[in-house]
């Protein structure tokens, strides 16, 4: 597993985070810039390479702030009172997606610089300005996939780890 796990994370090493996006509770972080033809012909702009989350994580932050998985089910901060109803499930809705926004929008470059691997088939990601992200898979929640790289370049690379290790494609 670590030969793999350890690949997967070298390819993300220097490029930037450029985007989030999520389904559900899944997380998928961008990192670089690549277009994406969808079989409609929808051009869509993507990370080169995406780390998927499925799994307990937090992004710590320079200033000791973090961003954690668990945000998606709490409410984004809003001027004045929020609005009735509330659902998590819907993009830009909760907490972890207006964080999330509010750290890309924000400008700066965030490029992973170096990993390290630690116990369940989890890591750590550490970023330039002292960012790091941390993912903490849960050995007792029986998921196939803890999480993923992928390419959106064309090249087909795919590496997925779970509870087992390593599957790629």
């Amino acid at each position: 597993m670590q030969t793999s796990a350890s690949g997967a994370l070298e390819k993300l090493s220097g490029l930037p985070l450029t985007k989030t996006t999520r389904n559900n509770t899944v997380q998928y972080l961008h990192f670089g810039k690549a277009h994406y033809r969808t079989p409609q012909g929808l051009i869509l702009d993507v990370g080169e390479l995406t780390l998927t989350l499925n799994c307990p994580w937090q992004l710590v932050l320079p200033n000791g702030d973090s961003i954690k998985h668990s945000e998606v089910f709490m409410r984004k901060r809003e001027a004045g009172l929020p609005s009735p109803k509330f659902d998590w499930k819907v993009p830009g809705a909760n907490l972890r997606d207006q964080r999330l926004q509010e750290l890309i929008n924000a400008g700066g470059t965030m490029s992973p610089q170096r990993y390290e691997l630690t116990e369940n088939n989890g890591f750590i990601l550490y970023f330039e300005y002292g960012a790091r992200l941390i993912v903490t898979p849960d050995p007792a929640k029986e998921l196939d996939v803890y999480w993923q790289v992928f390419s959106n370049s064309g090249d087909g690379y795919s590496i997925s780890i779970g509870k087992e290790g390593a599957v790629e494609f």
